[in-house]
């Protein structure tokens, strides 16, 4: 069991590593395609937190490297660190299970609630790394689209249960790509109308309304993944947590290590946690923001902004987004465009831009301006 757990942690370290260098090597052909310099170039593709200092977040690590002594093994209490992260959320410990990215704690809740050749749930469209997952654990995939307004559509997930016997559902909610947070009350139906898990990505919920973190206690099948990865800024220093029924929680302890997060992920974390308020006033400042720039976007001709419930937008472009894309690339600005891979309906007008400070922002915006003037 060790072997096999080190050998999926290996894995998951080299994809890491393989997508860091894909993302150099677009940078490097984007650099030298349109005779820009490295430093031009903003990738907003990928929703990393672009809003928050990074002066803020390396003063917060020097300050707690200089608190630990190298020579010790185990610099941090993950009981203590537990504690924390129950107080924040106001749910109680023997529900949290801790882990070092959200994407490994899907994959590990899913490994523990399901077994090879089980079927599992996809909403369509969502994130890659769910069917990555789904298909490093030998599971089959079945997938239900969203409703024309991105919502879930309840009962055709509820007839796709019935029909694939399916053992378990995973989607992002605040949700990736569209932005939008799901009617809570749609989640709520499908947690009493069925028995299997539901798994529910919520990295970007600090710009959403609601989180489910408190109806776990009320829903022994709802198993909620969150981070401090997004809207608090700790980026390649973050750690995420799972809110499950003790149950859940108890396979997962028996199954996996929870003393494998980095001391000092954990140590910022909880210095984080202990005093939230400047980083609760950056995401209110950041979210005044988002609204500044949809506004400045919705006025343009050919695009429309969708609402967003996260730190990127959804935007819908009326033609091939192919040539947008590009004079987009030729001003040193990424987006995340999709191909038929994605599945969703007109996939090829939409593309996803991340949204940063004043500064980033101003520059996405002025390019796309300039973008639509070039091809009018």
């Amino acid at each position: 069991m060790l072997v096999l757990i080190e050998g999926r942690q290996m894995s998951n370290r080299i994809s890491i590593t393989g997508s860091a260098l894909e993302r150099n090597k677009k940078h490097q052909e984007i650099a030298e395609k349109y005779n820009l310099t490295l430093d031009q170039i903003i990738n907003l593709s990928l929703g990393d937190n672009l809003f928050i200092p990074p002066s803020l977040i390396q003063e917060l690590v020097v300050k707690n490297i200089e608190s630990i002594d190298p020579r010790n093994s185990y610099p941090t209490d993950y009981y203590t660190f537990l504690d924390e992260i129950s107080r924040f959320i106001g749910v109680e410990n023997q529900s949290l299970y801790p882990g070092l990215t959200h994407n490994q704690l899907v994959q590990r809740a899913l490994s523990t609630i399901t077994k090879p050749e089980d079927n599992v749930i996809l909403i369509n469209p969502d994130k890659d790394i769910f069917s990555n997952i789904i298909q490093s654990q030998k599971l089959k995939i079945n997938k239900v689209s969203l409703l024309d307004n991105f919502e879930l559509d309840v009962n055709a997930i509820l007839e796709q249960i019935e029909v694939c016997s399916a053992k378990a559902i995973i989607f992002t909610s605040p949700h990736y790509p569209t932005a939008n947070q799901f009617q809570e009350n749609d989640v709520l139906t499908l947690a009493k109308e069925t028995k299997i898990p539901i798994i529910i990505d919520e990295s970007y919920v600090e710009f959403g309304k609601y989180s489910l973190v408190n109806q776990v206690k009320f829903f022994d099948n709802l198993v909620i993944v969150r981070s401090f990865s997004k809207a608090w800024g700790l980026g390649s220093l973050s750690c995420a947590y799972l809110v499950a029924d003790s149950k859940i929680v108890n396979l997962l302890k028996d199954k996996y290590f929870i003393e494998e997060i980095p001391p000092i992920h954990a140590i910022a974390t909880k210095h984080i946690l202990q005093s939230p308020y400047k980083f609760v006033e950056l995401i209110n400042t950041f979210n005044l923001e988002k609204r500044r720039v949809q506004d400045q976007l919705k006025m343009l001709s050919g695009l429309k902004v969708f609402k967003s419930d996260t730190n990127f937008l959804f935007i819908r472009y009326k033609k091939d987004i192919k040539e947008l894309y590009e004079q987009l690339c030729s001003k040193g600005i990424i987006v995340q465009t999709f191909d038929e891979t994605n599945e969703f309906k007109d996939y090829n007008h939409f593309f996803v831009a991340t949204l940063g400070d004043s500064k980033i922002n101003d520059k996405l915006v002025l390019a796309v301006i300039e973008a639509l003037e070039a091809l009018s």
